[in-house]
């Protein structure tokens, strides 16, 4: 009697380890799915644009239109190199 107690204990005991690991496993992924959505939503916040007096005719390379005719500001956002 007391070794299918000790079983039914190990199988009860099994099931909970088994579902607490579900659980964790989930809370992780949702975790993971909240903070790649704040950091996209951080991203869209703080994304840089070019002004308009950086762009050119189709038929100049961008790189020196940007170079002779740009200003500093404007390459400076082309580049990413104010992060």
């Amino acid at each position: 009697m007391e070794e299918t107690e000790d079983s039914d204990a190990l199988l009860v005991l099994t099931e909970m380890v088994l579902r607490h690991e579900d659980d964790v496993a989930q809370m992780r992924t949702e975790i993971h799915r909240l903070l790649v959505e704040e950091e996209w939503r951080a991203a869209m916040r703080s994304r840089h644009s070019l002004t308009v007096e950086c762009l050119n005719t189709p038929t100049e390379s961008a790189w020196m239109s940007l170079y002779m005719h740009g200003s500093d500001k404007n390459f400076l956002n082309a580049t990413s190199l104010t992060r």
